[in-house]
């Protein structure tokens, strides 16, 4: 099989199952890791696919709908990074927000030095870990995204609007420096509006590969951010 035609039955398999790991696309074309991972590197090159830690995802796809699983392995060490930086913003007995980004995830260890906090999150998988951690917080509710694991809609809106924060800590798939904060999820961006309303000061993370990517919806203007956190 020609590279050609190799690479068109690995976009066949990925417009059926949205995403793939290399061992599995190995095993479907009698192929070596070394030869698929080639082939990715060059669909991603044609901008046809994003290339994930062991696997890949089809970018023709929402970007949205990339799973979380996926994107927690992305920039790993970067988030780790801007999460430390970002918790130097908190002080004792703040009300936070935090969306459902894995980038913001990162912060949950960096809390649990902090006295009477109050974190609001639409992340069930970010709130459980807070109560790992004995954080007090609530869970917004509402309509469950399952490849972001994010609550949205009308109910979380309206549990966020009845809420005064301090702090809101927030990130999405894109930005550009004089613009706006970006996303491909319109329920996520309505959600993220929604805290950036109801808290007085916005934080957003984001490591350097989002710098300057725009995608379909505005969320806010970077103005209006009070400082972009980076792993710079």
């Amino acid at each position: 099989m020609f590279n050609i035609e190799r690479q068109k039955e690995i976009l066949d398999i990925l417009i059926q199952s949205k995403s793939a790991t290399v061992q599995k696309l190995s095993k479907l074309l009698y192929v070596s890791p070394p030869t698929i991972r080639r082939d990715l590197a060059a669909l991603e090159a044609q901008g046809k696919v994003l290339r994930t830690h062991g696997g890949v995802v089809l970018r023709q796809a929402a970007e949205s709908e990339i799973p979380l699983m996926y994107r927690e392995e992305q920039s790993s060490h970067a988030k780790q990074i801007i999460a430390q930086k970002a918790a130097e913003y908190i002080k004792n007995g703040d009300v936070i927000f935090l969306d459902a980004s894995s980038t913001v995830a990162h912060l949950v260890p960096h809390l649990k030095k902090f006295k009477n906090i109050v974190v609001v999150t639409n992340s069930p998988k970010t709130s459980l870990k807070l109560g790992e951690e004995n954080i007090r917080n609530f869970c917004t509710g509402g309509l469950l995204l399952a490849h972001s694991v994010a609550y949205v809609g009308n109910e979380a809106e309206s549990f966020i609007a009845n809420i005064n924060a301090d702090l809101v800590f927030f990130s999405s798939r894109g930005y550009t420096e004089d613009g706006f904060a970006t996303d491909s999820s319109v329920e996520e961006a309505a959600v993220r509006k929604a805290m950036l309303k109801n808290a007085s000061r916005a934080y957003y993370l984001a490591d350097s590969s989002k710098k300057n990517q725009k995608y379909m919806y505005n969320i806010c203007e970077m103005r209006d951010v009070y400082a972009v956190i980076d792993e710079l």
